[in-house]
């Protein structure tokens, strides 16, 4: 599928209201399945040393040379040792630009099974702290204690809430409860990461698009509100992390935040609205007639 076909899907999507469509072809033949046997908590020299030498770097090209990462609002990550991170999903590689902008804190990124995936680059990801969610029971229940556990040791661990990744998709899209509930129960902050793209004069030879500069925004934790019973706070986190990125959103881009969906249901509205005013005109001029 090329780009210009991803794009056209991306738009289709969001114009049906479908904001949590995979719309790149997943490789399910290149996927390991993530059963109870998966290790959540990698550690040990190995690790340490194929982080160091190959994870970092490769971490650091992708950042500084093929998106000119900027960072901004790296105070408000002061003092916070344990947290959920969020951020919009626009690239495969953007968790290497969380990476590197959370540099000095150690990270944990989860993302669905599929990206479980075979051969030397599957292990990088791994050792880069792939943490994959799995329809398979003992495999969450490992993924569960894992959380419990990171979570209490140093740790952020970034959830992708809008589920799937739209390639180089500007705005913000409604977001599933996975990431506020881990918040919630363990009473851990969210730091809300936003992406913003900005178009470069270079063309890339493999899209056709114009290159990305990106600026990662940091934005200041949110703590969750223990007074409230826990689905409500869950809805408390989770509307306030959107908030926070439709603010950025509108701040950086300077239009306000619509979705084509929004015109479709504004249209069916006046439609309604129209139907609704003609029968009331027909009920007065034909009191009596009309039955229904």
């Amino acid at each position: 599928m090329t780009r210009q076909e991803v794009v056209s899907l991306i738009n289709e999507c969001e114009k049906n209201g479908q904001f949590d469509q995979h719309v790149d072809p997943i490789d399910w033949d290149n996927a390991l399945p993530v059963d109870g046997s998966f290790n959540y908590l990698r550690k040990g020299l190995k690790q340490f040393l194929q982080h160091t030498f190959i994870v970092k770097p490769f971490t650091n090209k992708v950042a500084k040379k093929d998106f000119l990462v900027e960072v901004k609002g790296k105070e408000n990550l002061k003092g916070i040792k344990n947290a959920i991170v969020t951020c919009n999903h626009i690239n495969k590689f953007d968790c290497l630009v969380a990476k590197y902008g959370l540099k000095g804190h150690k990270l944990r990124i989860t993302a669905g099974h599929f990206n479980n995936q075979k051969g030397w680059f599957g292990e990088m990801m791994r050792v880069g702290g792939l943490m994959p969610l799995s329809p398979n029971f003992s495999a969450m229940k490992n993924f569960n204690d894992a959380m419990g556990h990171l979570l209490t040791r140093g740790t952020y661990v970034m959830f992708y809430p809008e589920q799937a990744m739209w390639w180089n998709y500007k705005k913000p899209r409604p977001f599933k409860n996975g990431a506020f509930h881990y918040a919630v129960k363990h009473n851990v902050p969210v730091i809300p990461l936003f992406i913003t793209m900005k178009d470069r004069p270079e063309l890339d030879e493999e899209t056709g698009f114009p290159k990305q500069k990106y600026t990662l925004h940091i934005m200041p934790a949110i703590y969750p509100n223990q007074n409230l019973p826990k689905a409500e706070n869950v809805e408390y986190v989770k509307n306030a992390n959107y908030n926070a990125c439709k603010a950025k959103y509108e701040e950086v881009y300077k239009i306000p935040l619509t979705y084509t969906c929004d015109e479709k249901s504004d249209k069916i509205i006046e439609f309604k609205t129209k139907a609704q005013s003609l029968v009331s005109t027909l009920e007065t001029n034909h009191q009596g007639e009309l039955h229904c």
